[in-house]
């Protein structure tokens, strides 16, 4: 699997699916290969599926990134706890609003079964609840009697790398991609208005509530759907377990925080117009948005599909209200949709805005990409349900889903495999800078910082106790010597660097569309190394080492040599990241012995 770090055979994947495709759709043209549907299909539905948990396997490593650490923490408290108070605190511990139960049981449950807490584990667990959201979607459309091909999109669109934060990073797999299923469980348990779903469904909703903070929607939304069921005896014990719940929650060690700044009533329109870019995040790409006076294109599309997304649960709405008994799908899919919403809603009112959501470009974090991606995968459901007594109109749908799904597939590939390499890289190394400057590449935005808290030994003393408890292997690939005796140990004498090396610096918008100085380092080596290799920058008092990350073909390159990275490498920085000084710039890699080995380059970097 660890090929695909080095090589993700996206052409190969692209080749794959268009090739499947172009066989599934003359299928229906030839009467001899009909017998081949099938078998098509459920090829269609894997492939999507298979190569996202591979390059999963491939790039995701064992070591914790920023919240990461915050879960090890309450794990190692839980550990230690001396008292069942003490326990129960160090289990609900309040992160901002949110209360992270349901990843903590999981955490200590790995615990338990292995003795040791694997993120990467704790990652593919959280991408696992992509199956149980697809198999609940399939769901929807066979109670409607609609034929399980038109499924056949919904995996591309629930299997790509729009919101690859959220697949890549520890916290954010275990919290967001749980807590869209727990919601989507409760709406399914009350759409079977049965005393068993109404069980299931207090049990997700609970579930919701303490895997993050939005999911206490799911007993508003339960409310709703109890109403108009008008089974009141249930919805009297589901009030009575929502505020016995609430009261937990906000009672039991709870510390309410106030939101200064601006207040989402000040800007109506504008936060209307972000609420609906949220709604249809799936279109925000990776890809530079700098900061101009002009709207940015693909943020413009946001808007406009939130709003179509929009007209699709109004119209599923009246469709409920008119119906004379809706159905399973009916209140499921409302539900769905109600959370997926609903949170969005809750986003814009946390983050108001007082400006166009399309001039920064910067609203989103990727992590949140997850809620846009089902909320479109469910509309188009609620289409095809809309649509079921009308074939030809299905039947378009279905084409045009799956033509964008698919696009949409592998333009998330083609622009994001190198941002989770790049994730790789980082922390690989992240080990070697906490060890030598006590701070992190990934995280931080000064040289200085301390992650996660800023404080002068609370970081210290917690990985000290987490690895000498055995809850990570934070320096399992430290193995470079010290920063004072790197170049000493590592230099090749009389040998330089075979390739070209080069760096520059510009002023872009950074964190809070602050301008920056933003420094990039170039090397294109004559035979590039096998496995990643290294900027290494010397300078009197630091020795400073950066992973060389691929960079991606253009699109027509990508085409004619049929591979996706090209052979230049680079990485960039901005300039309060790393320490001021004058660099000899080395480039690090493993010898043929598998020790390290630094060829100089001849160049200076004047980093200040």
């Amino acid at each position: 699997m660890k090929l695909f770090l080095e090589n993700p055979h996206l052409f190969e994947y692209y080749s794959i699916v268009v090739a499947v495709l172009l066989l599934f759709g003359a299928t229906f043209f030839v009467a001899k290969m009909r017998s081949w549907r099938p078998w098509l299909g459920i090829g269609l539905i894997a492939i999507p599926v298979v190569y996202f948990f591979i390059l999963l396997d491939a790039h995701v490593v064992n070591i914790p990134y920023t919240d990461d650490f915050n879960l090890l923490e309450t794990v190692q408290k839980l550990r230690n706890a001396g008292s069942l108070t003490d326990m129960m605190k160090a289990l609900f511990e309040q992160v901002n609003q949110h209360r992270f139960g349901f990843e903590r049981i999981v955490m200590v449950l790995m615990l338990l079964v292995t003795g040791t807490v694997n993120i990467k584990t704790q990652i593919v667990i959280g991408n696992l609840f992509l199956l149980g959201i697809g198999y609940l979607l399939y769901l929807g459309l066979r109670k409607e009697r609609i034929s399980w091909y038109l499924f056949i999109p919904v995996p591309y669109i629930l299997f790509n790398l729009v919101f690859f934060e959220n697949a890549y990073w520890g916290i954010a797999a275990l919290q967001n991609t749980p807590l869209i299923f727990f919601a989507m469980l409760t709406s399914y348990g009350l759409a079977r208005e049965d005393g068993k779903g109404f069980r299931i469904a207090l049990i997700a909703a609970l579930l919701t509530t303490f895997t993050s903070g939005s999911g206490m929607l799911t007993w508003i939304v339960g409310v709703i759907i109890l109403a108009f069921q008008k089974r009141f005896k249930s919805l009297l014990w589901w009030v009575a377990a929502s505020v016995a719940v609430l009261l937990f929650y906000f009672f039991f060690d709870y510390q309410f925080i106030s939101s200064e700044g601006t207040k989402i009533w000040d800007h109506p329109v504008l936060n209307v117009i972000f609420l609906m870019a949220f709604w249809g995040n799936v279109l925000f790409l990776d890809v530079r948005h700098p900061l101009v006076p002009a709207f940015h294109q693909d943020i413009i599309a946001c808007v406009l599909l939130g709003a179509g997304l929009a007209l699709v649960f109004a119209v599923w709405a009246v469709r409920i209200l008119i119906a004379r008994k809706p159905g399973w799908a009916e209140w499921f899919l409302l539900g769905a949709m109600m959370f997926l919403m609903g949170t969005g809603a809750m986003f814009v009112v946390s983050r108001p805005i007082n400006d166009y959501v399309m001039y920064g470009g910067t609203a989103f974090s990727r992590r949140y990409m997850i809620f846009g991606v089902v909320l479109v995968a469910v509309c188009y459901v609620c289409v095809l349900v809309v649509l079921k007594n009308f074939k030809s109109w299905k039947n378009a749908a279905a084409v045009t889903a799956a033509v964008f799904f698919v696009g949409l597939n592998f333009v998330s590939y083609f622009t994001s495999i190198v941002s989770i390499r790049k994730l790789h890289d980082e922390l690989v190394i992240d080990s070697y800078f906490w060890k030598n400057y006590k701070t992190f590449l990934t995280v931080g935005e000064n040289f200085t910082d301390i992650p996660f808290w800023n404080h002068p030994t609370r970081m210290r003393d917690l990985i000290i106790g987490l690895e000498s408890e055995g809850l990570t292997e934070f320096y399992q690939f430290y193995d470079m010597p010290a920063q004072e005796d790197l170049v000493r140990e590592t230099a090749v004498a009389g040998k330089s660097f075979e390739g070209s090396f080069d760096a520059l610096f510009q002023y872009r918008n950074g964190e809070y569309n602050r301008y920056m100085k933003y420094f990039q380092f170039f090397v294109t080596p004559q035979n590039p190394p096998k496995g990643t290799f290294y900027f290494l920058l010397e300078s009197q008092k630091n020795s400073i080492v950066l992973p060389a990350v691929p960079v991606p073909n253009t699109v027509s390159d990508f085409l004619q040599k049929a591979t996706y990275y090209s052979n230049n490498y680079q990485y960039a920085v901005y300039k309060p990241k790393l320490p001021e000084g004058k660099y000899r710039a080395w480039i690090m890699s493993r010898g043929e012995s598998g020790q390290w080995a630094s060829f100089s380059t001849g160049k200076h970097v004047l980093y200040h």
